[in-house]
Order: C-alpha cells, then sequence, then structure tokens
C-alpha cells in the first residue's frame, strides 16, 4: 500500500512555491505526526504564503505536544528570523496549551530563547505562567529580566505586583523601567506610594507619569501637574497623558477637575500649548481637552489656530465652549477668518458663551457667502436670545439651504419675539413654499392662540410640506379649535399630513382627541395608525389602554410593535401580563419588543422570564435579552451579565453585557 505522505514530504522539497504550499496544505489534511518535523522546518521557508500553511497545517495537527516541542526547538534557529517568527506566532496561536512547555523554555540556556518563551507567554496572557516569570526576574541576563517584567504587566495579575515592587527597591536601574510599566499596565492602586518615591529620580519621570496616571486618581495632581511644564519634551507629554487618564476613569465627577484647577501652575497652560503643537493625535486632543478644563483663555488663539483640522475640530469646540468668558475677543476676530469651518466653529461657540457685545458681529454673519456660516449665526443668535435679532433672522427662511431654514426657525423659536407676528403671519400667504412651511413651524411655538386661525388657513395649503408643518404647529397650541383643525386633516391624501395629525393629537389629553385618535387606528396605512397608538400612549389612561391592548390580538406587527413600546412606559398587571404573553410569539421583531419593553418596566418580577433567554439559540434574542436586564435593574442579573461580558465568544454581545452593566450599576 502506498503512502500518501512519502509523496507530500518530496514535494516540500521542490524548488516551485506553489507545489510546496499545497504539499503543507496536504500534510495537515493527513495529520499524520511523521508530517511535524518537515512542516516545521517549512516554517523557515523563504517565501510567507508556505510558512503561514505550514502553520495553519501545524496547527491542525492532533499530536499536540510533539507540534509545541518542535516549535520550541525552532526558536533557536538563529540564522533563520522566519522560522524564529513563525514559530512565535504558532505558539501564541496554540495558546493555554503551550504554556507548560514554555515556562520550562524561560529556563533554557540560550537567553535568545528564554525571551522568545518569555515574549509568547505574556502574549498568552494565562496566568500559569506568573511563577517562571517571577523566577526569571533574577534571570542574569538583562535581557531576560526586562522582558519577563514587561511580560508580567501584559498578564496584569496582581501576584506580580510585589516582586516588580522589590525591583523598584533595588539597584537595578535600567530593569526599573520596564517594572514600573509593568507596575502601571497591572493596576492596583496599592502601587502608588512607591511609586511616589521615585519621582525625584529625572530619568525614571516619564514611566513613571505613565503608570501614576494609570493608577492615580485627582489626589495625585500636585505630584502630576508640574511635568506638564517640564523642558523635555516626553516627561511633558507623559504627563499630559497620565493626567488626561485619570480624567477619562473619573468619569464625570466634577471635583476632578476642580481638583486640577487648584494644583494648576501659570505655566502649566504654557505646556499645554506646547503638546497641542505635537504630530501625535491622542497627546493633542489630551492636550486640548485639559486647556478647556483649565479654561485659561491663553490658550483660546493656539485653539482657534486648529480649528481647521478636522481631527480636532470638535474636540477644540468643547474646550474654547468651556473656557467660556474671556475668550470672545479672540472669537470675534475668528468670524472674519477666511477658513469658513473656523468662522462657523466661531460662531457656534460665541452662542453658547452667550455674551451679548457679539450679537451685532453675529448679525453680519447672516449675510456670509457660506451657508454653513450662515446657519452657525443663526443659532448662535438663538441662544443668546435678544429679540432684535428677530427681523434679521426671518429672510433666512427662504435661505436656498435646508440647514440655514431649521436654524433661523430654531432662532425665532428661542428669541420668542410676539412683535414680529404679524410680519411672519403675512409668510404664510408668500409665494415661496419654504417661508409658508418655516412661518408654520415658527407660529406653533410662540404665536399662542392668535396663530389658530392663520395655521387652519394653511391646513389648505397646496404644499403637503406646508400643511404637515401647520399641523404640527397646531399641535403645539392647546385649544379646541385646534383640535378641530387637526381633525380635518384626517382625509388628507398625503400619508405624511396624516401621520403629522396622529403625532400631534397625542399632545392633547382630552376625551375629543382620543376619539379621533381611534379612528385612526383604522387608517389605510399603517404607520398612521402606529401613530395613532403612540398618540393614546402619551395621554394614558385606562381608556387609552382599552384600546391598545386588544390590538396585540389581531394587528399587523408594526402595530404590535407600537404597542408594546406604549406599554413599556405604563404600570399594572394588565400591562405585565400581556408583555409577558408576547415573549411566545413567533415573530421574532415582536418579541424582541417585548423583551426590551420588559426591562423597561423596571418591575422585578419580569427577571424569572428574562433570565432563561440568555440560553436562546438566536443572537439578537439573547443580545436584546442582556440589553434588557441592563435596564431592568434588578441586581440579580448582575452574576450573568459578568460571565457574558468576560467569557462570552461573541465580541459584540460582550459589548452589549459591560454597557448593560454599567446601566445596571447606576440603578
Amino acid at each position: 500500500m502506498v503512502d500518501p505522505l512519502k509523496g507530500v514530504l518530496r514535494k516540500m522539497e521542490e524548488s516551485e512555491v506553489e507545489v510546496r504550499r499545497e504539499a503543507a496544505e496536504k500534510a495537515g489534511r493527513l495529520k499524520d505526526r511523521k508530517a511535524i518535523v518537515p512542516l516545521t522546518r517549512l516554517l523557515g521557508d523563504s517565501v510567507w504564503r508556505v510558512r503561514k500553511t505550514a502553520i495553519d497545517a501545524l496547527l491542525g495537527m492532533d499530536a499536540v505536544e510533539d507540534v509545541i516541542s518542535n516549535l520550541i526547538l525552532a526558536l533557536r534557529s538563529q540564522d533563520n528570523a522566519g522560522m524564529r517568527n513563525s514559530a512565535v506566532e504558532a505558539l501564541i496561536r496554540i495558546g493555554a496549551a503551550a504554556v507548560p512547555s514554555l515556562c520550562q523554555a524561560v529556563k533554557d540556556p540560550d537567553p535568545d530563547v528564554q525571551k522568545f518563551a518569555i515574549d509568547i507567554l505574556g502574549e498568552i496572557k494565562s496566568p500559569r505562567s506568573l511563577n517562571a516569570l517571577v523566577d526569571a526576574l533574577q534571570d542574569p541576563d538583562e535581557n531576560v529580566k526586562a522582558a519577563a517584567a514587561e511580560n508580567l504587566g501584559k498578564i496584569g495579575d496582581r501576584r506580580a505586583l510585589q516582586p516588580l515592587l522589590q525591583i523598584l527597591r533595588e539597584d537595578d536601574f535600567w530593569l526599573k523601567f520596564p517594572a514600573i510599566e509593568a507596575v502601571g499596565k497591572i493596576g492596583d492602586p496599592q502601587a502608588i506610594p512607591s511609586l511616589m518615591e521615585l519621582l525625584k529620580e529625572k530619568r525614571l519621570k516619564k514611566p513613571l507619569l505613565t503608570a501614576l496616571g494609570r493608577l492615580g486618581n485627582a489626589d495625585l495632581f500636585p505630584a502630576l501637574i508640574p511635568s506638564i511644564a517640564d523642558k523635555k519634551r516626553q516627561v511633558r507629554n507623559a504627563a499630559v497623558l497620565g493626567v488626561s487618564e485619570i480624567f477619562q476613569h473619573s468619569g464625570e465627577d466634577p471635583a476632578c477637575a476642580r481638583k486640577f484647577g487648584e494644583a494648576a501652575l501659570p505655566e502649566t497652560v504654557d505646556g499645554l500649548i506646547e503638546v497641542i503643537q505635537e504630530d501625535d493625535l491622542s497627546l493633542r486632543t489630551a492636550a486640548i481637552e485639559l486647556i478647556g478644563i483649565l479654561g485659561d483663555p491663553k490658550g483660546v488663539p493656539y485653539l482657534i489656530d486648529f480649528l481647521g483640522d478636522i481631527a480636532l475640530h470638535d474636540r477644540i469646540i468643547e474646550a474654547l465652549i468651556r473656557i467660556g468668558k474671556g475668550s470672545e475677543a479672540a472669537l470675534m476676530e475668528a468670524l472674519d477668518h477666511p477658513d469658513e469651518l473656523i468662522r462657523k466653529a466661531a460662531a457656534y461657540v460665541l452662542g453658547h458663551i452667550g455674551t451679548p457685545e457679539t450679537h451685532g458681529r453675529l448679525i453680519a454673519l447672516l449675510q456670509d457667502s457660506n451657508g454653513h456660516v450662515r446657519q452657525s449665526a443663526a443659532m448662535a443668535l438663538g441662544l443668546i436670545r435678544m429679540t432684535e435679532s428677530s427681523s434679521e433672522l426671518i429672510p433666512l427662511l427662504d435661505d436656498p439651504y435646508p440647514d440655514v431654514q431649521q436654524a433661523a426657525v430654531f432662532a425665532l423659536q428661542q428669541i420668542g419675539n410676539r412683535s414680529q407676528l404679524s410680519r411672519i403671519f403675512t409668510l404664510l400667504s408668500n409665494e415661496s413654499p419654504a417661508y409658508r412651511k418655516n412661518a408654520a413651524a415658527v407660529l406653533g411655538a410662540i404665536g399662542g392662540e392668535a396663530a389658530v386661525d392663520p395655521l387652519l388657513f394653511a391646513l389648505k395649503d397646496e404644499v403637503p410640506d406646508v400643511r404637515k408643518a401647520a399641523v404640527t404647529a397646531l399641535g403645539k397650541i392647546h385649544v379646541d379649535r385646534a383640535i378641530e383643525g387637526l381633525s380635518l386633516v384626517l382625509s388628507d391624501e398625503n400619508t405624511d399630513v396624516r401621520l403629522a395629525a396622529a403625532t400631534a393629537l397625542g399632545d392633547f389629553s382630552t376625551d375629543a382627541s382620543i376619539r379621533i385618535l381611534q379612528s385612526i387606528l383604522l387608517d389605510e396605512d399603517i404607520w398612521v395608525r402606529c401613530a395613532a397608538v403612540k398618540g393614546l400612549g402619551k395621554i394614558g389612561g385606562t381608556v387609552c389602554l382599552d384600546l391598545l391592548l386588544p390590538l396585540l390580538d389581531h394587528a399587523p406587527p408594526p402595530v404590535q410593535i407600537s404597542v408594546i413600546q406604549v406599554l413599556a412606559e405604563q404600570k399594572g398587571s394588565r400591562v405585565f401580563s400581556a408583555l409577558i404573553r408576547k415573549l411566545e410569539h413567533p415573530d421574532m421583531e415582536i418579541r424582541r419588543s417585548a423583551i426590551l419593553a420588559l426591562g423597561k418596566t423596571g418591575n422585578p418580577a419580569a427577571f424569572d422570564s428574562l433570565i432563561y433567554l440568555l440560553d436562546s439559540p438566536d443572537w439578537s434574542e439573547r443580545n436584546t435579552t442582556v440589553e434588557a436586564l441592563g435596564l431592568l435593574g434588578d441586581p440579580r442579573a448582575e452574576h450573568s451579565l459578568r460571565e457574558i461580558r468576560i467569557s462570552d465568544p461573541d465580541e459584540l454581545l460582550r459589548k452589549t453585557a459591560d454597557r448593560a452593566l454599567k446601566s445596571l450599576m447606576r440603578k
């Protein structure tokens, strides 16, 4: 009988690349342990495709221990970097099964093999390698010791902390660098005093600042902040990143910003200004945020200079808004900048600062040639709310760009200058549909009862968008005549107009509006019916509940989903029972809606019904259940959510579990 492996092994020696690659692939399929040594030799092939195929073939072998021992032997190949690198990749992919043999290799007489083994263990991150790496801290070879310290940090096991801190107390200066970095990665605040003792050693400042940023809180600011102004660029940058990291893990704690301001020195802002001119994006972003928190107007001109950089634009705007008062002069100067992105941003920030003295400059900007700038100026004037802006904003209701029109609507609504009502009323008869539509939107916010008759007139407009805007506006004016007008458009030929009417009627908690919404539940358009459901949900009460619950028995899925979403905001045993029943519905989207709704109810009785769904074979159902358990806020869900976050093979599910746990902890 012919041995198929013999032919395969011969082809591994051929000069043709594809022949060797196919031979490696076939050897992997045969899974014969006699192929392990030849495949290991192929790890040193000059062509990466052959090396990759050989790795895959070795990883598919059943004789895992033989594969591991041969891969460790390959680490000795001093004259073939490709073989060594391929062996490293393969051992990392083998993972936990390779740990015992790698721990033995840490004691190898060859320092290169030791270091390779240590680096691989650091990538595998198994706690079982801890003792071998701790022992390697005492190795006579400097590179081996440094690798052991570095990779103990990668593993992150707190049991390594004391051996690493011992290094900091000893005389091996160069070993302190990787030891400090490892201590920072392990993340145990117990290490802070030991690290603080070393801050006086200037050469260690960079790793110390990084580690203290990872471990510390705002109480460390007095020790870290002086280094932001350090003359050495690397130290300065490390201090900025360290302080920034403390802010990141402190959340939104206002005490952190207060302590930062208290610890800051006059030269702190100068150091931050230096850092925003670095090439590294993460550094620049951190410095920008810290300038904003510091609130020193000295940084404003430098921030404005970088507003044209898209990667930094939004962060700079946030920082400028946070600085606020004192930055107006530089921002008003930026309104004349040739870059429209900078003009737009300057107007936006001035609006949020809200200083009335900037009003005149912003009015002039309404004539800017760039639509985005006009939009930003209009929004800013709406935030400042000076009544004299209204007459200048009204022409923008007919701007060529819809975004500018919407900004003008927003501004006029915010300003609420009723002295302009008569002028706005006339716009409802203007030949421009944009004027008519936007005038209706403004009247809904500021017109009051005086606007009802003009808006009823607009319900007859030939343009559906104008009729829709009038409907929405009437929904904001809570008088009986508005309800009458809304009832008239229920026969409108345009679906969007009817949908707007259904939505608006939900804002009227009257018997008349309930009757009208009940009639819309029979509308020919399913989305109008959904809007009617949501309108009844906004009104609430027993009468509306009596109208909605029967829809769960016969309505189309979108309508049922709308009902379920409404029930999530309701209380009572009838609601709870209805939602529980929907967990058995054959339609997945209805089931998912019911799962989320049960979570939103906050009713502990939902826990038992939800927890078993974590074993659902359907991914989307499991994912929704994880989200719902976070919303439910029942502490009994914590253990299951933590298990999913740590060990579920699905990355998206792990992320959902992480968000759910955060939501649960906030309850």
